[in-house]
């Protein structure tokens, strides 16, 4: 059901044939040449050749994947609903969100909760991956011109001081983060350079609405993108196998690096 369509093209079976691919050619370089020639079918804006975002791949990539699997379904599910987060790249990769505003005169408490596949942490005034966490989770004072609208409980809707904040609701089994590094400058968009201190092991219970248990990440991947700016550069990454060793891949050279490295 995943083979694809008349279009000629389908995210979720050309990965599987994809990895499949690579499982069975040790030692070899796999291209991933489906995915380049439909480069416009993931998304209108991408072009061969073009400089373009790697977290925005991504997240078109597993947004197509995602769409696929909620497309086979029987009955199909609405895009959105619960039953449409059932799908195995949403179960690995899928989180909730929690949006909460506390009413600072009456004390009402009015949740949101959005899903998400990864999270955008501005990094312009953190030195690593835990401060930026801690600030997207810090409570923001709404007041002054920004003022909020307070339903009540009962009595009528009142302009008022109030608190918000985002918390993890759900945590993901995969966690993907990105870091923030293109901000707009007065002549486009220029490139955050510092170094940014990222862990082994990422411990985000402190940023869980619930904060009674204890939710930990190793690392596995980290993606870097050398150039700098947003126009030019070039991606490669780093990746730990199965047997815990850590390989630089750029391109089609793989090579073993330290974990220091």
């Amino acid at each position: 059901r995943f083979k694809p369509n008349a279009a000629g093209f389908s995210a979720i079976y050309e990965m599987g044939e994809h990895v499949n691919k690579a499982l069975a050619s040790p030692g070899r370089t796999i291209s991933p040449g489906a995915f380049v020639r439909n480069l416009r079918l993931l998304s209108k804006t991408f072009r061969k050749g073009r400089q373009e975002d790697a977290h925005e791949f991504a997240r078109c990539l597993l947004d197509a994947m995602h769409k696929k699997c909620v497309d086979v379904a029987r009955p199909k599910p609405p895009e959105g609903s619960a039953r449409s987060e059932t799908t195995f790249v949403y179960q690995v990769f899928g989180g909730r969100l929690r949006s909460q505003v506390v009413c600072k005169t009456c004390g009402r408490k009015s949740d949101t909760f959005d899903s998400f596949m990864d999270l955008s942490l501005d990094v312009a005034r953190a030195k690593s991956v835990q401060s930026a966490l801690k600030n997207y989770v810090a409570v923001e004072v709404l007041d002054g011109s920004n003022k909020y609208k307070c339903e009540g409980s009962g009595g009528k809707p009142h302009m008022t001081k109030a608190t918000k904040q985002f918390t993890i609701n759900v945590a993901p089994l995969v966690l993907t983060i990105q870091l923030k590094r293109f901000e707009y400058v007065p002549f486009g968009r220029g490139k955050l350079n510092q170094f940014v201190e990222y862990p082994l092991t990422l411990d985000i219970s402190a940023a869980m609405s619930d904060i009674a248990g204890k939710e930990t990440y190793a690392l596995f991947g980290v993606l870097v993108h050398s150039g700098g700016s947003m126009h030019s550069g070039h991606y490669y990454c780093y990746v730990k196998s199965a047997m815990g060793i850590w390989h630089e891949m750029d391109d089609e050279g793989v090579s073993p690096v330290s974990e220091k490295t």
